[in-house]
């Protein structure tokens, strides 16, 4: 996160809740699911629980297929979805964090110690301070010593003009087999950033939104994830596989690519679909 986003009122009260967050020494060593089991939920932040299974499960697909390259996340406020990116990378990737952390306050010490007590190997640990809107693709790479990404989550400010910079710089650094995840799109307080996405891909038909990430819930909204088109379909094969109990039984109606649904939401999956009662017309 970066910049303001909620009003004022509500980063008073997140600023209160927050002030002493922070994470305690894990069981040692740590592992991608016993941070999502154990201290995923009491990690400050609002990505979701089900949407982080979901890029672990594709970045364990990414190693196991030779698609490599670092990972990294824009929007880190204090490490909660960044480290279970983290912890789910190979032994060889750079883990790359792009956060000013100034919101809601200075977090930039509890997320380094978060980082640390989870078990992060920081070694490896890559961090931009930074508003967005002052890099470019080559500053990223720079940093990474010429690295490309193979997945960038991007949660950085939460107006049009400046997810379409920071999706244009994502595509630009993305290894060909590489996924962004955006997050909030659909959400209620952001509109417009959906359909700053839809502009940015009609400039980069190569890539598509191959699966959306729902989540009922005003704040955590659902996430698009994006990648070549060459790729969208195993990347649609393998979440399908994975997570089939999740499934919406219709794609999204993108006009250049069908992209498929999870939702953890039980009137929508196929399992609970034939006993929503459908009032006589």
């Amino acid at each position: 996160m970066s910049g303001q986003r909620i009003g004022s009122d509500f980063l008073s009260g997140l600023r209160r809740l927050l002030g002493g967050a922070g994470a305690t020494a894990a069981e040692w060593p740590l592992t991608d699911a016993e941070y999502l089991e154990r201290h995923y939920e009491s990690m400050p932040g609002f990505s979701s629980r089900f949407s982080a299974e979901v890029a672990v499960r594709l970045l364990k697909y990414q190693q196991a297929h030779d698609i490599a390259g670092a990972v990294g996340e824009i929007g880190v406020l204090m490490g909660r979805s960044f480290i279970a990116l983290a912890l789910a990378s190979a032994p060889g990737d750079a883990c790359l964090a792009i956060d000013d952390f100034t919101w809601p306050e200075d977090v930039f010490d509890k997320f380094m110690v978060n980082c640390g007590a989870m078990g992060v190997d920081m070694a490896r640990l890559v961090t931009i301070r930074a508003n967005t809107t002052t890099l470019a693709a080559g500053d990223i790479l720079a940093r990474l010593g010429g690295v490309k990404l193979r997945f960038l989550h991007v949660d950085g400010g939460h107006t049009a003009e400046v997810l379409r910079h920071d999706l244009a710089m994502a595509l630009q650094v993305m290894e060909p087999g590489g996924i962004v995840c955006l997050d909030d799109m659909l959400h209620a307080q952001y509109p417009e950033l959906a359909i700053a996405v839809r502009d940015q891909l009609a400039a980069e038909p190569d890539f598509v939104v191959f699966c959306i990430v729902d989540r009922a819930d005003l704040i955590a909204a659902a996430k698009y994830l994006v990648c070549r088109r060459a790729y969208a379909v195993r990347y649609q094969d393998l979440l399908r596989d994975a997570f089939a109990e999740d499934v919406f039984p219709a794609p999204a109606e993108f006009a250049a690519f069908p992209a498929l649904i999870l939702s953890k939401d039980a009137r929508l999956v196929p399992h609970y679909r034939d006993k929503i009662e459908i009032p006589a017309a």
